[in-house]
C-alpha cells in the first residue's frame, strides 16, 4: 500500500505543525553553519594574510631577536646548488590616510619586484608592479572597499616620516582566484622601505633588511639545503623553516571560538529536543487516523517508512532554508568579529569551506531520522482499536528508570571530564562537549521529577485561581514524555542562557579590572592605533620625542611623566627547531616615574619592587605565556636574543589582554641590549595635578604636527570595548537564539494540548465555563511547565557560568573571577516567563 498521497494531505491539513517542526530544523542547521563559516571565515583570514608574507618559501633567514641585518649575503645565498630563488623583504605596519580623515592600519611590505614574484603567489591584476619612487601596490579587494583606483594618492605614515604621499600604481590579487580579498596590506620598493624603516635603527645600515625568504627547487631537500644557508650567515642571523603559525591570533581568537562552540552545541541540543518532541505530538494527534490506515490493512511498517519519509521532507526542506540562514548569520558575525580585531575580513564566497555546510546538512537530515524513530516504533504498537477510542488507552511508556541511570551517568562523568580538562590532563577543548553531555544527564535526571515539581508549582498558582490550576496540572501530566521534553527545552535555554550570560558579564568585568590598572596613563600618543592582537604600530618620529621632553617641564616643575614604549615581536625557544619556538611580543617601556609602581593587573608579584626589579633586568609575563610554558614567578624566562638565548628572571605575572596574553614586559634599556630594539611605538603620558586639560591643545596641536594619533585614556577604553563588543555580541545573539528555541517548543505543546483537550473544553463551555476561563486554564499550563523547567534551568545555569570561567584558564592564564548577578538572574526569570506566556497566546485564543 502506498501512503505518499496521504502524506501529503496530512501535512497540507496541518500546516502549522508542518512549519513549526521544520523552523525546529531551521534554528539547528543555522546555528551550526553560521559558527562555523564565521569562525573558519576568520581563521582563513589571517591564515591566508601570514601565506600571503610566508609565500611559497621553504627556508626563511632572519636576524635573532627581530633585528634586521645586511642584505649583501643574499647574492652568496642566491648561488648555492637547490635554491630555485630568494627574495630580500622589510615587513612593516603602517598607517594610511585616504582623504582627509579616513585612517586604515595596513601591513606594508617593502619587496625586489624582480625576485619577489618567484616566492609570493600573486598577479598584477590593473595597472603595473612598484618599480622605484614613492609607489604603492594594494590588494584588490581592499583597494575597492576603501575607494582606492590606480592613480589615487594616499599618505603613509612610516617608521621614519611623519606623513608620505604614495601613489597607487598597481592592485594585485591572488593566483588562486580571490583567497587573499580583502586584505589589508600593500607593497612598496625594498628601497623606499629602507628609507622609510631603517634610518632610525643605530647601528643598521640604510640597506638592512628584516628576512630573506627561500624558495628551493622542487626535488631538493630544504633540511639540506640549510646548513649551507647556515654557513653564510654572519653572527646573530640565523635560517629556519618558516612558520606559518599564527600564534598570537589563535590566543586571541580562542576564547571566543569556544564560547561560540559552547553556545552553539546547547542550542543544537535543544533544536533535538525540539524536533524530537515535534514528531511525538505530530504521531499523538493523529492517532485515530493511523489507527484507521491500519484498520483498512497498512502495515506497521508502512506506518513507520510514512512517517520516516515525512521526517525526511521536512529535514531536506528545513536544511535548505537553515543553510541559507546560516550563511546571512556568518555575514553579521563576522562584520562584528571585524570591527572587534579592526580588520577587514574576507567575503565568505571567497574563503568558504564545505565543512560547515556539511556539519550542518548532516544534523538537519540525521536529527530528523532520529526524531521520527521513536515517535514510529511507538505509533507501530498500537493496535487499530486502541487508537480509534477517543478515550486513549495507549500503553503509557515509564522511562524513569533508563533516565535515572543514563543521566546519572552522563552527569557524574562529564563532571569528571570536565575536571580533568580544567587540570590540563585533557584538551580544553573536550570541555565543551563534556558540557554537553552534562547537561543532558542533568536534563535527565531533572525528567524524572517532573510529576513532583508541577504539582509544587500548580499548588502555588491555586492561589491565584485554583480551577484552572488543577486542570492545568492533570493536562500538563497526561503526557509526561511530551511535558518533559518541553520542560528539558526550557531547562537548557535557561541554563545556557544565565551559563553564558554571567560568564559574558564576568569576562567584560575583568577586561575592565584589566584596563582600570594597566592602562594608568591620561594620555597616548601613536602613530596609528595599535592591533589588539599583536600591539604592533609604525615608529614615531624622532622630533617629536624631543618636543614632548621639553613640554614635560615649566621651568622647575614637572607638568607631566613621559614614558616611551616599543613593541618588538620575540621568540622564545622550545626544542632546536627554531620554527618550534612560540611567538610573543616584547613590550619595552621606561618605568622612570619613582612615585608610582608600574601599571600592571597583577596576578603574581610584589608591586611595590616591580619598577626596581624591570630596571635590573627582570621580566613580567602575562599569565597565557605564564600558562602555556607553565612558568611562574621566580622562575627563568628563555628568550631568544640576538646573542642568543638568555635566562631571564620572572618578576611577575600579569593579566594581558594585548597580544593574546603573549607578552613579555621589560625596560627598554634591556630591549635594545637583548633584541636591538630601537625608535618608539608609542607615548604614554600621565599628567600632573591640575594639569591634564591645558596639556590637552598643546599635545593636540604636536599631533597634528607630526601627523600622529592623540589619545586620551576615554579613547583608548573606546577601543578595548570595540574589541570585546565583537564577542559580546556574537554570543548574545546566540543565548537569544536559545530562548526563541524554547519559545517554539511551549507552541508546540500548548498547541498539541489544546488539540487533545477539545473534546473535554467543549464540555466545559457547555456547563458554562467562559472563554476567559479557558485562556487562563492555557495559560495555567504554560505557567506550571515555565515554572519546572526554567527556575531549576536557571540556578544550573549559574554552576554553569561558574565551570566556564575555570575552563577559560587556558585561554585567559586564570580563571576568570566568578560574580553572582541577582538583577540578571531574576531579569532573565522574568523575561523567559515572558516569553512563555506571550507563546501561549495562539493556542489559548485557539
Amino acid at each position: 500500500m502506498s501512503l505518499r498521497l496521504y502524506t501529503y494531505r496530512a501535512m497540507q491539513q496541518r500546516p502549522g505543525r508542518s512549519v513549526l517542526t521544520m523552523l525546529s530544523i531551521v534554528i539547528g542547521v543555522t546555528a551550526a553553519v553560521a559558527v562555523g563559516l564565521g569562525t573558519a571565515t576568520t581563521r582563513n583570514a589571517y591564515k591566508q594574510m601570514f601565506a600571503l608574507v610566508t609565500g611559497r618559501a621553504t627556508l626563511e633567514v632572519n636576524g635573532k631577536g627581530g633585528t634586521a641585518f645586511d642584505s649583501e649575503i643574499l647574492s652568496a645565498i642566491e648561488k648555492i646548488e637547490g635554491v630555485e630563488a630568494a627574495t630580500p623583504i622589510i615587513e612593516r605596519p603602517a598607517r594610511m590616510t585616504v582623504g582627509e580623515d579616513k585612517a586604515l592600519r595596513v601591513q606594508l611590505l617593502g619587496i625586489d619586484p624582480e625576485r619577489d614574484q618567484k616566492v609570493r603567489d600573486y598577479k598584477i591584476v590593473e595597472g603595473r608592479q612598484v618599480q622605484d619612487g614613492d609607489e604603492l601596490v594594494m590588494e584588490q579587494g581592499f583597494a575597492e572597499y576603501i575607494g582606492i583606483k590606480v592613480g589615487d594618492t594616499v599618505r603613509v605614515t612610516g617608521t621614519n616620516v611623519r606623513g608620505k604621499e604614495v601613489t597607487v600604481v598597481g592592485l594585485f590579487g591572488s593566483q588562486q582566484g580571490a583567497a587573499v580579498a580583502q586584505m589589508s596590506m600593500g607593497f612598496v620598493p625594498l628601497s623606499r622601505a629602507q628609507a622609510y624603516f631603517n634610518n632610525r635603527r643605530s647601528g643598521v645600515s640604510a640597506t638592512a633588511i628584516d628576512k630573506i625568504q627561500i624558495v628551493t627547487a622542487a626535488k631538493a631537500d630544504p633540511a639540506k639545503i640549510q646548513p649551507s644557508v647556515a654557513a653564510l650567515l654572519p653572527e646573530g642571523v640565523q635560517v629556519h623553516r618558516p612558520s606559518a603559525s599564527t600564534q598570537l591570533m589563535q590566543e586571541t581568537l580562542l576564547s571566543t571560538e569556544q564560547g561560540l562552540t559552547l553556545t552553539t552545541s546547547f542550542s543544537l541540543l535543544m533544536a533535538a529536543f525540539i524536533i524530537l518532541n515535534t514528531f511525538l505530538m505530530n504521531v499523538s494527534e493523529r492517532r485515530r487516523q493511523l489507527s484507521i490506515l491500519r484498520a483498512i490493512g497498512a502495515k506497521r511498517d508502512e506506518i513507520s517508512y510514512m512517517l520516516l519519509g515525512e521526517a525526511l521532507l521536512l529535514g531536506v526542506v528545513g536544511t535548505i532554508i537553515g543553510l541559507g540562514l546560516g550563511v546571512a548569520l556568518a555575514f553579521l558575525g563576522t562584520f562584528f568579529i571585524g570591527r572587534a580585531f579592526e580588520v577587514q575580513l574576507p567575503a565568505l564566497r571567497d574563503v568558504m569551506t564545505p565543512q560547515p555546510f556539511i556539519i550542518g546538512t548532516v544534523f538537519g537530515l540525521l536529527m530528523a531520522v532520529v526524531g521520527a524513530v521513536v515517535p514510529a516504533y511507538l505509533a507501530g504498537q498500537v493496535s487499530p482499536l486502541e487508537g480509534m477510542n477517543r478515550v486513549t488507552t495507549v500503553r503509557k511508556w515509564n522511562f524513569t528508570r533508563l533516565f535515572l541511570v543514563v543521566g546519572g551517568l552522563f552527569t557524574i562523568g562529564s563532571m569528571i571530564l570536565i575536571y580533568l580538562c580544567i587540570l590540563g590532563r585533557l584538551p580544553i577543548e573536550g570541555a565543551t562537549y563534556f558540557a554537553v553531555t552534562l547537561l543532558i544527564g542533568v536534563v535527565l535526571l531533572d525528567m524524572t521529577i517532573l510529576a513532583p515539581q508541577a504539582a509544587f508549582v500548580a499548588m502555588i498558582l491555586k492561589w491565584f485561581s485554583p480551577v484552572e490550576a488543577g486542570m492545568a496540572l492533570r493536562q500538563v501530566l497526561r503526557n509526561p514524555m511530551r511535558s518533559g521534553l518541553t520542560v528539558a527545552v526550557l531547562f537548557i535555554a535557561g541554563s545556557t542562557g544565565v551559563g553564558m550570560a554571567s560568564s559574558i558579564l564576568d569576562c567584560v568585568r575583568d577586561v575592565h579590572d584589566w584596563f582600570n590598572q594597566a592602562i594608568t596613563g591620561d594620555y597616548f600618543i601613536r602613530a596609528m592605533m595599535p592591533d589588539m592582537a599583536t600591539g604592533t604600530a609604525a615608529d614615531l618620529p624622532e622630533g617629536l620625542g624631543e618636543e614632548l621632553a621639553a613640554l614635560a617641564t615649566a621651568g622647575d616643575k614637572k607638568r607631566f611623566n613621559l614614558e616611551a614604549a616599543a613593541f618588538v615581536e620575540a621568540k622564545i625557544p622550545k626544542g632546536t627547531d627554531p620554527a618550534d619556538a612560540l611567538n610573543v611580543i616584547v613590550v619595552a617601556r621606561e618605568y622612570n616615574d619613582p612615585d608610582r609602581p608600574p601599571s600592571f593587573d597583577l596576578v603574581s608579584g610584589d608591586p611595590t619592587k616591580l619598577r626596581g626589579e624591570l630596571l635590573s633586568g627582570q621580566v613580567v609575563i602575562g599569565s597565557v605565556l605564564s600558562q602555556k610554558l607553565n612558568l611562574k614567578l621566580g622562575d627563568k624566562l628563555p628568550l631568544e636574543t640576538k646573542d642568543g638565548e638568555q635566562q631571564v628572571r620572572i618578576c611577575g605575572v600579569a593579566n594581558e589582554y594585548m597580544v593574546g596574553g603573549l607578552a613579555v614586559h621589560t625596560s627598554r634599556d634591556f630591549a635594545k641590549k637583548w633584541l636591538g630594539a630601537e625608535g618608539v611605538d608609542g607615548y604614554g603620558i600621565r599628567a600632573a595635578e591640575g594639569e591634564r586639560e591645558q596639556l590637552k591643545p598643546e599635545l593636540e596641536a604636536l599631533a597634528k604636527k607630526y601627523d600622529v594619533i592623540l589619545l586620551s585614556q576615554g579613547d583608548v577604553r573606546k577601543s578595548v570595548d570595540q574589541f570585546v563588543s565583537g564577542t559580546e555580541w556574537s554570543l548574545w545573539l546566540l543565548v537569544l537564539t536559545g530562548f526563541i528555541v524554547g519559545a517554539f517548543g511551549v507552541v508546540n505543546t500548548l498547541t498539541m494540548n489544546v488539540l487533545e483537550q477539545t473534546r473535554e473544553l467543549g464540555l466545559l463551555r457547555i456547563v458554562a465555563m467562559t472563554k476567559k476561563q479557558v485562556r487562563r486554564t492555557i495559560v495555567m499550563q504554560a505557567l506550571i511547565i515555565g515554572g519546572v523547567g526554567l527556575p531549576p534551568g536557571i540556578l544550573l545555569g549559574v554552576g554553569v557560568a561558574y565551570v566556564i570561567n575555570l575552563a577559560m584558564m587556558p585561554s585567559f592564564g586564570h580563571p576568570v573571577d566568578f560574580n553572582l548577578y541577582p538583577k540578571m538572574l531574576l531579569g532573565t526569570l522574568i523575561g523567559a516567563l515572558l516569553i512563555v506566556l506571550v507563546a501561549a497566546i495562539i493556542p489559548a485564543r485557539r
